[in-house]
């Protein structure tokens, strides 16, 4: 539904990465920073969650997120060197320092016009739906 809307033109998507979770987190958001230079940034999200570890597991190792990566077609050294290295690291904490001001509810959030959306419509198919215009 909501890939629907974004390909029709109808929604833009503003996806803000957030590592509150630990060290797998940060991994795990270096990681789609990078997949966004390789133009995956989507395919991998949909991974990252399909493969999501429990909580403060330490899950997420550099070696998970290069598998994961091939998986949806990063299969070049700059991906895999990056992940490696935690080239977007500093991006990614400072980043997340900027959104904990901005925004301390933590995750799932969502806005619609500027208007925060309550999170309980946006795993409602139906609600969320009608909130779209869909």
């Amino acid at each position: 539904m909501l890939r629907s809307a974004r390909r029709a033109g109808d929604v833009a998507i503003e996806y803000r990465m957030r590592c509150f979770l630990g060290v797998e987190s940060v991994r795990a958001d270096n990681a789609l920073a990078l997949a966004a230079e390789g133009d995956r940034f989507d395919e991998l999200r949909r991974e990252l969650f399909e493969a999501q570890p429990e909580e403060g597991t330490g899950g997420f190792t550099t070696a998970d997120l290069v598998t994961l990566g091939r998986r949806v077609g990063l299969t070049g050294v700059e991906y895999s060197s990056g992940v490696e290295e935690g080239r977007y690291q500093a991006w990614v904490l400072r980043a997340e320092e900027i959104f904990q001001e901005q925004d301390p509810q933590g995750t799932p959030a969502a806005w619609l016009d500027g208007e925060p959306v309550d999170g309980r419509v946006l795993t409602d198919r139906r609600r969320f739906g009608s909130l779209l215009g869909t």
